[in-house]
């Protein structure tokens, strides 16, 4: 069943991308109900910051624990001045032409799929001259990674269209799968945990205000995103961009509260897709 699902998965992927994108929801469904792991765990002690700081029946606590992690980031969201918009994609950008999406089919990426390729085609021609660009997540095929793309994945494929469309542009990729590293022309990569700040201190120092363009494509998790946003911060140009692809859609309020704050050092956008959100961050 649980390889039915995937190559169903795969095969709406690669050869209907308008109804995977449109399906998200129906997905999300069979996922949490059918193959999540189901444990007991102790709320009270795991979530302690959300715990009611009160004495009283201990379900009660446990329940209003729950109740302030489901909703902290709605009521934060209702807090804030000027809730940032969520844009469809292609109603936003230009699409200009095909070549980069066509590079990253020819080598297995998904960015087409998720019409990622039209933000960048954009970004790239608002960037002008890129001399670094850099993709936390190479697309891992080892399975015992969080954050896979199957056994069928291609490590590297959006390296490599990266590299092909931007002719004079220095490519690195960053992985948490050591495995997976390799170097080709014009592209080197390097063992990367985006939960762990002091990864930065490995990379080399000319990486640090050199950056033009930062894509996330890695754990797709909130820490590990606001992690980025914090990277990005040491390691882009002026008017650098970060992208952080594949939100989920279902923590909106979320990212509302995250890319709030990140307005203090970046300008902020928001997109979908209608599968999943896409934050672009331009740095002031």
């Amino acid at each position: 069943m649980s390889n039915l699902i995937k190559i169903s998965r795969r095969t709406l992927k690669k050869y209907f991308p308008k109804i995977y994108n449109s399906s998200s929801k129906i997905r999300n469904f069979i996922y949490l109900n059918f193959f999540t792991l189901r444990t007991k765990i102790n709320v009270i002690k795991s979530f302690e910051e959300f715990a009611p700081n009160v004495s009283g029946d201990s379900d009660m606590k446990i329940a209003n624990t729950i109740f302030n992690i489901q909703n902290f980031s709605k009521a934060m969201a209702r807090i804030q001045n000027e809730p940032i918009q969520v844009e469809d994609i292609n109603q936003a950008y230009q699409i200009t032409n095909k070549e980069l999406g066509n590079l990253f089919q020819k080598y297995g990426s998904d960015k087409k799929t998720h019409n990622y390729h039209i933000i960048y085609e954009n970004i790239i021609k608002e960037v002008g001259e890129v001399s670094l660009l850099i993709e936390i997540g190479l697309g891992t095929n080892n399975e015992d990674v969080l954050s896979n793309m199957s056994s069928k994945g291609r490590p590297g494929s959006s390296l490599r269209a990266f590299r092909d469309y931007l002719i004079n542009t220095q490519i690195v990729g960053l992985d948490i799968d050591s495995r997976i590293l390799f170097e080709e022309n014009r592209i080197k990569t390097f063992k990367f945990d985006q939960n762990v700040i002091e990864s930065l201190e490995i990379l080399p120092k000319t990486f640090l205000n050199g950056v033009d363009i930062l894509i996330d494509d890695g754990l797709h998790s909130p820490v590990a995103n606001i992690n980025t946003i914090y990277f990005a911060n040491q390691l882009l140009k002026k008017n650098g961009f970060l992208i952080i692809e594949d939100i989920n859609k279902h923590a909106i309020d979320l990212y509302r509260v995250i890319l709030q704050a990140a307005k203090k050092d970046f300008s902020v956008r928001l997109f979908t897709n209608r599968s999943c959100l896409v934050a672009v961050l331009k740095k002031l």
